[in-house]
């Protein structure tokens, strides 16, 4: 499945507008915020059709899936969106997250967990927030979705440490771009204890975002609550920074319009989508793309500037410094 789906859902006394993009969008928030009741009209439609006083705006079904013979229902369905409640146990299940790999759906899951099986973005999760002045006339909640992590860098910093997610390419090229130590994580799911445990008095945290959701909520508390100058910077993988460089030529709308193009039947993640268009794009080129290890094309002064252009300017460092 592929596309940007606009979503609108509305009775009598609640509208709720949400778009998604990718094969995993998770709402969170507080109880009464509406999450609920949002997966209940969409249950109800189905049911009931129009007589039910509930209307389902969308170019695509939408379906509720409950614990119900879960994995059954699931097996036949195709190009549909796929709403699951917190209340459905199955969703932090090893099963689960098979049948969502390769599958021909996109899912809306509401929960306030972090569901580490799943490698969803930290652009896509959102919170609910309800604003009744807008439908004041009406008598009408108005809920509207809300990105839940501000992911964009707004803080000045020169680290005395970078720190990544994985120990490979990007490690590597992030080690030869800052004039200070370049640690590894080892995963997604060692980077916070590797933030709480450095010592170092400025950090630069890498990620992929991609990917990187499920740990999301852990790490920005944490940054919330304590003293440390830490930066979180989270593109959406290294791969990505590099088709996003001009190192190659990439069309423009395979950035910008990236929903086209990642397949939920193919890939999992847009961090997968990019490695593999990255991977045959320079297939058989100086520029040949391996994961594990940073090829000399990608290690020049002249390829390094260009990944150095297109990071943040408040982590950006002197191209002449660059390693």
């Amino acid at each position: 499945m592929i596309g940007k789906y606009e979503i609108e859902i509305y009775n009598n006394r609640v509208h709720y507008f949400l778009t998604v993009r990718r094969n995993i969008t998770i709402l969170q928030g507080n109880s009464a915020t509406g999450k609920t009741e949002l997966i209940r009209l969409i249950g109800e439609y189905e049911q009931n059709g129009v007589s039910s006083g509930i209307t389902v705006k969308c170019d695509v079904r939408c379906t509720v899936l409950t614990s119900v013979d879960w994995e059954l229902r699931l097996g036949a369905l195709k190009g549909s969106i796929v709403f699951i409640d917190e209340t459905a146990a199955f969703i932090k299940s090893k099963r689960f997250a098979e049948m969502v790999r390769g599958a021909d759906n996109y899912f809306v899951i509401v929960t306030r967990d972090d569901l580490n099986q799943l490698p969803y973005s930290v652009e896509e999760i959102y919170g609910l927030r309800t604003d009744i002045s807008k439908y004041k006339r009406f008598r009408k909640v108005y809920n509207e979705i809300y990105k839940l992590y501000n992911t964009g860098v707004n803080t000045q910093l020169k680290p005395d440490l970078v720190l990544t997610e994985d120990s490979n390419s990007g490690n590597q090229c992030f080690a030869q771009i800052y004039n200070c130590p370049c640690e590894p994580a080892g995963g997604k799911s060692q980077v916070y204890n590797k933030i709480r445990r450095s010592e170092n008095s400025s950090i630069l945290v890498i990620i992929d975002g991609a990917a990187f959701g499920s740990e999301m909520g852990k790490v920005s508390r944490y940054l919330l609550q304590s003293n440390k100058n830490c930066v979180l910077y989270a593109p959406e993988s290294f791969e990505y920074l590099i088709l996003k460089s001009g190192i190659i030529s990439v069309p423009d709308e395979v950035l910008q319009e990236t929903f086209m193009f990642a397949d939920s039947c193919r890939y999992l993640s847009w961090e997968e989508f990019y490695t593999s268009y990255l991977i045959e794009s320079t297939a058989g080129t100086i520029y040949k793309y391996n994961k594990s290890q940073l090829g000399e094309a990608y290690r020049t002064t002249g390829t390094i500037r260009k990944i150095i252009n297109v990071l943040p300017e408040q982590i950006r460092p002197d191209p002449e410094s660059a390693g």
